[in-house]
């Protein structure tokens, strides 16, 4: 292949960050808030059959595309690239700007860039590869819905349907480009319904029992926020009642645990459900403590294989390599836990999930480049 002068790598480096602001700005005109990524389904279907020999999408919605190895290079590791789809819900009706080289939302909604700047990426360097020729190895994109909720997509994929995988990248991370994450916790959410007794609040008060006092009570008693240095718990909503005059004889309370390991979580939802107990043992009535494990949590060791292959390539593209832990859940969550070799990246966007969320044009790039260097095969990278 034709060596590139370094004038020349910069002016295709310019080029390329421009087709990823581009794609991006694309990508987050269409709203894909869980559970409705049917339009970027729909657009994104359309761009990976420009580029993969079959795309595919099975019945919980994921999208899959593979490209085929280049000549010669059939027996390269099988390269795993995914991203989620769907968005949070604050991240709809999205009007981007930019300014001093950050990619914003207009303050009125969060950016997208979780995780559409991963997968513009991932377009753009796919589109670079394959127009110009380069070798490469099997590889295989994976788009997953329904993320943000829990991990749903990626939990009812079929791993006979994805297939082999020798290295696996989940672009999903806040942090700079070139940051692999190494530990991210288990989570767990809960339900928690308060049963007390109905009584006009007027007339006979005395009579009731107030399931949102109950509700208070216990979650007064309740260890919550950042709990260690491992562990955190937030009550997420609280409904009850409909009107003023009736003591409200129900309240529905849903929360999130959080931490290193299942034990922990079930340690700190016991304590939760303790509290509970006190708060009906105070006032009477009942409740029922409905708990629900959305994922486990994963440490991989410094020395794991896929984590000093990602390091090299960064060496060699001279992208600084980093190590994080992350507090946050990922596909990667899943996909470990039924042995696949993945890593999720830090791909250059940080205030994920609200207003604030920004990502700096330059980093976009230096995706870009990254992700290229991801498939290429080494004796190209060298």
């Amino acid at each position: 292949m034709l060596k590139l002068s370094k004038t020349q790598e910069e002016c295709m480096s310019h080029t390329l960050t421009d087709k990823a602001v581009s794609l991006m700005l694309e990508l987050l005109a269409i709203d894909s808030p869980s559970c409705h990524e049917e339009h970027a389904r729909i657009d994104l279907e359309s761009r990976l059959k420009e580029l993969c020999s079959t795309v595919q999408i099975d019945e919980k919605g994921n999208l899959l595309g593979r490209i085929g190895a280049t000549a010669g290079h059939q027996e390269s590791p099988t390269v795993l690239l995914c991203c989620h789809m769907d968005t949070v819900p604050s991240a709809v009706g999205v009007k981007p700007s930019i300014a001093d080289g950050i990619l914003r939302s207009d303050g009125t909604t969060a950016l997208g860039a979780d995780d559409k700047a991963g997968i513009a990426a991932i377009l753009v360097a796919l589109e670079h590869v394959v127009s110009r020729g380069m070798p490469h190895g099997p590889i295989t994109v994976l788009f997953t819905v329904e993320e943000e909720i829990g991990l749903e997509g990626i939990k009812a994929l079929d791993l006979a349907w994805l297939g082999p995988v020798d290295r696996g990248y989940i672009l999903d991370a806040r942090g700079p480009v070139g940051t692999a994450i190494t530990s991210a916790p288990s989570k767990s959410d809960a339900k928690i319904i308060f049963h007390g007794k109905a009584s006009h609040a007027g007339f006979a008060p005395e009579k009731g029992i107030s399931a949102i006092s109950l509700a208070a009570r216990a979650i007064d008693r309740m260890k919550l926020l950042r709990i260690d240095e491992v562990t955190t718990a937030n009550i997420g909503t609280i409904h009850g009642g409909e009107v003023t005059n009736v003591v409200c004889d129900r309240c529905e309370v849903t929360l999130e645990v959080r931490s290193s390991t299942r034990e922990r979580v079930n340690r700190h939802l016991a304590h939760m459900e303790f509290c509970c107990i006190k708060a009906v043992n105070d006032f009477g009535g009942s409740y029922e403590f409905l708990p629900i494990e959305l994922y486990p949590g994963y440490r991989i060791d410094p020395s794991a294989k896929e984590l000093t292959e990602f390091a090299g390539i960064c060496k060699r593209i001279g992208i600084e390599y980093r190590t994080a832990p992350t507090g946050g859940g990922s596909d990667t969550n899943i996909l470990r836990i039924k042995g696949l070799p993945v890593i999720t990246l830090g791909i250059g966007y940080e205030g994920a999930h609200t207003l604030g969320e920004e990502l700096a044009i330059e980093q976009l790039g230096t995706l870009v480049r990254l992700v290229t260097a991801l498939v290429e095969s080494e004796e190209n990278i060298t």
